[in-house]
C-alpha cells in the first residue's frame, strides 16, 4: 500500500511540474509573412519590394515575456504590450486583439491586415 501511495505521489508531482511551466508562446519572433487586401507576401517578398524601391525594410518583431509583458515592432514602431496566454489576447493602451498560436507561429489580424510571426 505504501508503495502505491509513493507511485501516485510521484505521478501527481510529475503532472504538476509539467503543467506549471512557461506558456509555449514565450520567446522572440520574426516576421514570416504579411497579408493585406488578399495578397500574401513572405518576408523575402517584402524585402525584395523595399529593395526595388530603393528603401530599407522597416523592422518587424515580437517578444513575449513570461511575466505577460512584451513588445511588438511593426513598420519600425515599437509598442509595449501585455499578453495573456489563456485568452490569447495582446493589448496596448485600451486596444486589445486576439491571436492564434500554432506550430510556433503567432497570427495576428487587425483592420484587414494579417501578420504572421515565426518563433526564433
Amino acid at each position: 500500500m505504501k508503495k502505491a501511495w509513493l507511485v501516485l505521489f510521484a505521478l501527481v508531482l510529475a503532472v504538476c511540474l509539467t503543467s506549471c511551466g512557461d506558456p509555449a508562446e514565450v520567446g522572440s519572433y520574426e516576421l514570416d509573412s504579411m497579408t493585406e487586401k488578399g495578397e500574401t507576401m513572405s518576408l523575402q517578398d517584402l524585402k525584395d519590394m523595399y529593395t526595388a524601391y530603393g528603401m530599407d525594410m522597416p523592422e518587424f518583431g515580437l517578444t513575449l515575456n513570461k511575466d505577460g509583458t512584451g513588445k511588438m515592432i511593426v513598420m519600425g514602431e515599437t509598442q509595449e504590450i501585455k499578453w495573456d496566454a489563456k485568452s490569447k489576447t495582446m493589448s496596448h493602451d485600451s486596444a486589445s486583439i486576439t491571436y492564434i498560436f500554432e506550430d510556433n507561429m503567432i497570427r495576428i489580424t487587425d483592420q484587414g491586415t494579417t501578420l504572421v510571426f515565426k518563433k526564433k
